[in-house]
């Protein structure tokens, strides 16, 4: 099998194997606990959406690392059982190179996520805060 479609087979496996759910849930409970630490900064004006690495850092420990070599054999889309002991190892490490990188840009989209889920709890705030002063101060 010619490598480029190796990979190919490979990052299509791991793309239909993705937890999408998860990783929203993961994206909007780091986007609340942000606003919860700085709350007081996002009243006064005061706070800046932290960057998008910034946010890769803080989710990377949360977006499971899920590659399982066993379970790749046995349910992967490329049939392994063939190969002798060093093609068989050199097809697991570049298959987990694969999955890193692909970990790697599930995390970056993540941080994006948490960014969207802050800037629009922050916008939410600002409109409560808005009616609060009208109804209030008015």
């Amino acid at each position: 099998m010619k490598s480029k479609e190796f990979e190919v087979r490979v990052m299509q496996y791991f793309t239909e194997n993705i937890n999408l759910q998860k990783n929203w849930e993961i994206a909007k409970e780091c986007a609340r606990e942000i606003i919860d630490l700085k709350f007081n900064d996002i009243l006064t004006g005061n706070f800046e959406i932290p960057s998008t690495e910034e946010l890769q850092e803080k989710v990377s420990g949360k977006v499971p690392y899920e590659f399982n070599t066993s379970d790749f054999m046995d349910k992967g889309p490329i049939d392994l059982s063939g190969l002798d002991d060093d093609l068989l190892d050199e097809a697991l490490s570049k298959t987990e190179s694969i999955y890193k990188k692909f970990h790697h840009a599930q995390t970056k989209q993540v941080a994006r996520a948490a960014k969207k889920a802050c800037n629009s709890l922050i916008e939410n705030v600002k409109k409560e805060i808005s009616q609060i002063k009208k109804k209030y101060l008015s």
